[in-house]
């Protein structure tokens, strides 16, 4: 995975939150990754 760090957005959240992903259910990891998602249509 190639990770560019640059000014904008936080992303402390994100990366924090992926440790929790383990004990998640389906619905709280895609409600997570729709939270954290960076793709703006």
């Amino acid at each position: 995975m190639l990770l560019h760090f640059a000014p904008g957005a936080p992303r402390e959240g994100y990366f924090e939150g992926l440790l929790d992903l383990a004990g998640k259910s389906d619905e709280e990891k895609a409600a997570f990754y729709l939270e954290h998602d960076n793709h703006w249509l």
